[in-house]
């Protein structure tokens, strides 16, 4: 079984194809190697270069791609790239990886051109440096996902701000293509100058998919284990040009037999709403998907009214639709939230005749075990007694 662990990108300056393979090979150097390996199976007229810098006093590592020979083309088309990739010795998921990388960057592209994909032609991102970038950008993230369990989140991802010079003109930061890319992904503006995402950069977003904070997904409570400082090539005066990766494994519990999770607790006060409407509201939201437990609590209210204290727990991913559905489904105009961690014992679910069994083991060793309650609601008291006596005292 694969080992788990959770990679965060923190992007405050920014984040470009090889920033990411930077700060990658900064956290685990065996990726330095992979690199070398990979670029030489993509073309011979390069050398990869990879050194510990730093800037605004950070240290961190850079990667760049040298041209040996002239050779070369900035312009080529989507099916151009295609094929150079299927025709290389890589290994069939880093192309996969990689042909998925440009098939994201040419659609956008075909979205701002009005061009169908096959007839994209790539300017600075068909560059071989580029080509390189994305190539081993796509050998490192198969190589995790080969060695571990992976999820992936990432802080919001700076715009930037101003214009860069491309072979079209001057364009608007971001480019066309980096915000098509960027789209429903949360990102910020900060308003420092300079290009702060490239395509590349909001490609490889795209591919990996993360989560918008550490919290949603990750259910346990973590470690860090590496830090990785990738510096890129910008001055941006105010903040350094880095990316910055945190790898994280699972913290593992210090209670025998326990879980250590993270979950939302949200609390809301209820005095305007009768208690058989509230009752069905509660019952709604408890079906919503990522609801795990839902309470009730009478307590005394300012204007000495009685209130009924609701307090839900849910899975952090969930959180937002689950406000959501408070607001529309009882009288609230306000909720407290926040991020909290339980233990909980390790459970078992079995089956015995009709009934689904709970177990639970105590970290004294001691099992116990509880028929789910819904399966006996039909059965008269005595009945649930009897059952409850020969399965659970076993």
């Amino acid at each position: 079984m694969k080992e788990n662990i959770h990679i965060h990108l923190d992007p405050m300056g920014g984040i470009s194809g090889d920033m990411f393979i930077s700060a990658m090979i900064d956290a685990d150097s065996s990726f330095k190697k992979l690199a070398k390996t990979i670029s030489k199976k993509i073309i011979k007229d390069i050398e990869i270069i990879i050194t510990k810098s730093s800037i605004n006093h950070i240290s961190g590592t850079k990667f760049a791609v040298k041209l040996i020979s002239r050779t070369h083309n900035h312009h080529r088309s989507f099916n151009d790239i295609k094929k150079l990739i299927e025709k290389s010795y890589l290994d069939k998921k880093v192309k996969d990886i990689s042909i998925n990388i440009f098939n994201e960057l040419a659609k956008a592209e075909s979205q701002v051109h009005g061009v169908s994909i096959d007839k994209v032609s790539f300017h600075e991102i068909g560059a071989w440096d580029s080509i390189v970038d994305n190539i081993v950008a796509a050998a490192i993230i198969n190589k995790l996902d080969t060695d571990y369990q992976v999820t992936w989140s990432c802080s919001p991802i700076p715009i930037g701000k101003g214009t860069i010079k491309t072979d079209h003109g001057l364009l608007s930061i971001p480019a066309p293509a980096t915000s098509i890319l960027l789209k429903n992904i949360p990102i910020i503006e900060d308003g420092i100058e300079g290009e702060r995402t490239t395509p590349t950069g909001a490609a490889i977003i795209s591919i990996i998919k993360p989560f918008p904070d550490i919290a949603s997904a990750c259910k346990g409570t973590l470690n860090i284990y590496k830090q990785g400082i990738g510096i890129g090539n910008k001055d941006l005066k105010i903040i350094p040009n880095v990316l910055r990766i945190l790898i994280f494994k699972s913290n593992k519990t210090y209670i025998k037999n326990t879980r250590n999770e993270v979950i939302s607790e949200i609390s809301f006060d209820i005095d305007d709403q009768s208690p058989e409407d509230l009752a069905l509201s509660l019952d709604l939201i408890s079906q919503k998907n990522g609801v795990l437990d839902i309470i009730q609590n009478p307590k005394l209210g300012k204007k000495r009214r009685v209130i009924i204290n609701v307090i839900i727990l849910c899975r952090v991913e969930k959180t937002k639709n689950i406000i959501e559905l408070i607001f529309n489904e009882t009288n609230t105009i306000g909720l407290r939230h926040s991020i909290i961690s339980r233990f909980i014992l390790n459970r078992e679910i079995s089956k015995i005749s009709y009934f689904n069994i709970k177990s639970s083991k105590k970290p004294s060793g001691k099992i116990i075990k509880k028929v789910e309650s819904n399966d006996i609601k039909n059965y008269s008291y005595k009945n649930r007694l009897s059952i409850r006596s020969k399965i659970e005292k076993k």
